[in-house]
C-alpha cells in the first residue's frame, strides 16, 4: 500500500502544479505513471529509513497521518526534481530536508510512529568488576596494542 496518493498530493500542490510537474506528452492532464512513480520512490525512501526497526508491511489503517505527510511531501519533491526547467521552490526543499531529518529520528529511535518490530537486545552479564576474566587494565593494553 501507499503512502501517499494522488488525492494528498492534490492537497499539497494546486492541480495545475501536479500537471506542469508531470505532463511530459502535452496532454495537459496529469500523467499518472509520473505520479505513482513519485509515490513509490517516496514510499522507498521511508521503508528504507524504517526497515529493521518496524513492520515492513503497513496496513491502510496502520499510516500515520504523519508518514503520510512525509510521503507526501518526498512525493512532491521527486515531481520537482525530475523537471529540471522548473524552479523548486524553497519550501519545497526545506519540507524534504526536513522529512529527512524527521526519518533520521525515526530510525534512530528518537521518534516512534509505531511499535517497534522486536525489542532492542539487551545483553545482560553474570560478571561482577570483581569476578571477570580479564580486568579493565587488561582489556585497554590490548584495544592500544591492536
Amino acid at each position: 500500500m501507499a503512502y501517499t496518493t494522488l488525492v494528498e498530493l492534490k492537497k499539497f500542490l494546486p492541480e495545475h502544479i501536479i500537471v506542469d510537474l508531470t505532463d511530459d506528452y502535452n496532454t495537459n492532464t496529469i500523467e499518472g505513471e509520473i505520479t505513482d512513480e513519485a509515490i513509490a520512490q517516496a514510499q522507498t525512501t521511508i521503508d528504507t529509513y524504517m526497515r529493521g526497526r518496524y513492520p515492513n508491511e503497513i496496513s491502510d489503517a496502520d499510516v500515520p497521518d504523519f508518514i503520510q505527510d512525509m510521503a507526501t511531501k518526498i512525493a512532491v519533491y521527486n515531481l520537482y526534481r525530475r523537471k529540471l526547467d522548473l524552479t523548486m521552490p524553497d519550501s519545497i526543499k526545506d519540507d524534504y530536508k526536513d522529512t529527512l531529518k524527521m526519518l533520521r529520528d525515526i530510525q534512530s529511535g528518537k521518534l516512534t510512529p509505531f511499535p517497534a518490530a522486536d525489542e532492542p537486545v539487551i545483553i545482560v552479564s553474570n560478571k561482577t568488576s570483581d569476578s571477570r576474566t580479564y580486568s579493565s587494565s587488561v582489556l585497554d593494553s590490548y584495544n592500544t596494542i591492536h
